[in-house]
């Protein structure tokens, strides 16, 4: 409900119009992981109902979160290269005399970007409440007044651009600290980039019969690069 009204006019002055940037995410594999999320959420409710308390967890992450995501760090998993963004929500405002605190960390990663089909083969999304450091069990369900708390996703994007999801079912989302430059935006929303340290592992079994399992494990503590969403105010 607060997007309509934080974001008007905003995204365009916290848009990012920096220098070349080694971790730059070329725009085909950005639009390529947006799809391959696109294909996962957009039109299932598996994350929403991850997620307790909330109807429409992946389109505000879409909006909130996506325009402003063009820089990942770049982590060696065997022969894999793993690009990763790690997220921050700073939310504290009221919203029709209510208040609204959130307070939400997310990983997104991803590996295995065909060029040649504009697809993805993995991509991993974490998310957990409460902001670094946190240290939170990946379960089926999390809700963010519930300290120590989250959920996670594996995607698999076939060539054909057809995906199977998976939910955790155990794992940890530990992050220590995060460290952001001067925010991009006004008083009710600003965006900041910087980097995010911890490490995330999951054990997740496939949506929705549950046949097969995928484990991952990442270690960021050197840091990835992330961004922080800011929302304070009051709004009808």
């Amino acid at each position: 409900m607060l997007l309509p009204l934080a974001c008007a006019g905003v995204i365009a002055a916290c848009s990012d119009a920096g220098g070349v940037d080694p971790d730059a995410i070329p725009e085909a594999e950005l639009v390529a992981v947006r799809l391959a999320l696109d294909s996962a959420f957009r039109h299932d409710q598996t994350l929403d109902t991850a997620f307790t308390g909330d109807s429409g967890l992946y389109v505000v992450m879409s909006n909130l979160v996506f325009p402003f995501m063009d820089r990942a760090s770049r982590f060696a998993q065997g022969t894999d290269t793993l690009r990763v963004v790690g997220i921050e929500f700073d939310v504290d405002a009221t919203k029709g005399g209510s208040p609204i605190v959130i307070d939400l960390t997310g990983v997104l990663a991803w590996k295995g970007y065909r060029a040649t089909f504009g697809t993805i083969d993995s991509v991993f999304f974490i998310l957990g409440s409460g902001r670094a450091p946190v240290s939170d069990s990946l379960w089926q369900r999390f809700t963010l007044d519930t300290a120590g708390t989250g959920t996670g996703f594996v995607v698999h994007q076939a060539t054909d651009s057809t995906v199977t999801k998976w939910l955790s079912r155990a794992g940890r989302l530990r992050t220590t600290s995060s460290q952001y430059g001067s925010p991009q935006g006004g008083s009710t929303f600003n965006v900041a980039r910087g980097m995010l340290n911890g490490e995330f592992t999951i054990t997740a079994k496939s949506v929705p019969d549950s046949s097969t399992t995928v484990t991952s494990a990442l270690d960021f503590g050197s840091g990835a690069r992330a961004i922080k969403v800011t929302i304070r105010g009051t709004f009808p």
